[in-house]
């Protein structure tokens, strides 16, 4: 029992502490490695006849609660959280299903199901008791996740990730009938796809501010690769159309290069789609020459670390567009540029980019766009039109100047004439 000078009494739990006077109490004095050096008790510890404990009593007090923290991080080490709790069970899901050394499909399934349940184990219900833990609550940390701006697709895969660590816990099958928190609780609709593809001359002038040599490797002081294998990646990957996964799966024996072909690998995502051969670009031929000399056939990558390399990328040509426009007086490019890359670049947005070129150079032709996009449904290649408007609008307009007006000079720069820069 603790007593202010108000007379106000605070009871604490029991058995935290007890003295030689039999008082089982810790008043909280600062936190952490302040609470010695603290101001003084906020509530003064009192003994059973009122006799405040004298200064050198309230250290002992400190250092016995100190000790105390220190042992129940111990026990919390040892055991992976507190007992029952579904951060605990999230620990012990980690320690049972590791991430595999070898690369593989199961590597990368194992290694986004341990990302996918991280968000779980800081989010506010990893105290809560596994047996205790109700469907509302985790509705409700969903819709905190949905509120942030989480995409719904995100929101999905952590909902399921959960269900997958619960049913672990009960040792339930995946086809067993039982209870989990998760259960009831339906996937939220995800959002209409939209397109993201900028520009091909613009990606081009991204890609051409990255550095051609690599970082260094630490093999020896000041190493550095020959060659940027990100840069490279990411020509393969606006000239041909290639998602990050096709990219990892892609054969030094899939390509001819004599007659300039391409064998899409069979695409999963989605309702699926089968391999096919197509023709290549001179400049996707280019960068698949680039790839082989670098030796990148079937080496896995960093998708986080090829994101910030093009976000650095795109900062770095934003602020070469600021100060070209700052000095020329003329803000055409730099406004083009802002209008045509997302606020929040991925490295994804390349194969955006080269359908929407396709839908846009063949005059709409969707059916080609599906079949380089191993699209399995022409529905999903349809939101590529919306992105391809404002080019062929400018086409329309660009022709009507050619049969109205003839003599008349072409007004100021457009999106084409950034400068194409394959390497």
């Amino acid at each position: 029992m603790a007593r202010s000078n108000s007379r106000t009494r605070t009871t604490l739990a029991e058995g935290i502490y007890q003295d030689a006077h039999g008082i089982s109490v810790i008043a909280r004095i600062g936190s952490g490695a302040n609470l010695l050096t603290a101001k003084p008790v906020r509530f003064p510890l009192v003994d059973d006849d009122d006799i405040p404990y004298s200064k050198k009593n309230c250290a002992e007090l400190i250092k016995c609660r100190l000790q105390l923290l220190e042992d129940l991080r111990r026990t919390r080490a040892a055991t992976g959280g507190e007992a029952g709790t579904l951060g605990a069970a999230i620990d012990r899901w980690r320690v049972a299903f590791p991430i595999p050394d070898e690369a593989g499909p199961l590597r990368e399934k194992r290694k986004d199901d341990h990302i996918l349940v991280t968000h779980w184990r800081t989010s506010p219900i990893a105290a809560v008791l596994v047996d205790e833990l109700k469907r509302s609550q985790v509705r409700e940390q969903l819709t905190a996740w949905t509120d942030e701006g989480r995409a719904p697709t995100t929101v999905n895969h952590r909902k399921r990730a959960l269900g997958d660590v619960l049913r672990w816990v009960r040792g339930a099958d995946d086809d067993e009938d039982v209870f989990i928190a998760t259960d009831g609780i339906e996937y939220l609709a995800p959002r209409e796809a939209q397109p993201r593809g900028v520009p091909m001359p613009i990606v081009s002038r991204i890609l051409a501010t990255m550095p051609d040599r690599g970082r260094p490797t630490g093999e020896g002081k000041g190493t550095r690769p020959m060659v940027s294998h990100t840069k490279i990646r990411l020509r393969v990957m606006q000239w041909t159309g290639l998602a990050h996964k096709s990219l990892e799966r892609l054969e030094r024996r899939r390509v001819n290069f004599r007659e300039g072909k391409l064998w899409l690998p069979a695409r999963k995502k989605g309702k699926g789609a089968d391999g096919k051969w197509v023709d290549l670009l001179p400049a996707a031929i280019d960068a698949l020459t680039d790839y082989d000399r670098a030796g990148l056939w079937g080496k896995t990558f960093s998708r986080s670390s090829m994101h910030g390399s093009y976000k650095r990328a795109v900062a770095n040509t934003r602020k070469a567009l600021i100060a070209e426009a700052d000095q020329t007086g003329d803000r055409t490019m730099l406004e083009q540029f802002l209008a045509a890359v997302p606020e929040n670049p991925y490295p994804y947005d390349m194969r955006h980019s080269f359908l929407t070129d396709v839908v846009e150079s063949s005059g709409g032709d969707l059916l080609a766009a599906k079949e380089l996009g191993q699209h399995a449904d022409i529905a999903t290649t349809e939101r590529y039109t919306k992105a391809a408007v404002p080019a062929r609008v400018a086409r329309a307009i660009d022709q009507m100047r050619a049969k109205w007006f003839p003599e008349a000079p072409k007004p100021g720069a457009t999106v084409r004439e950034f400068h194409v820069v394959p390497k």
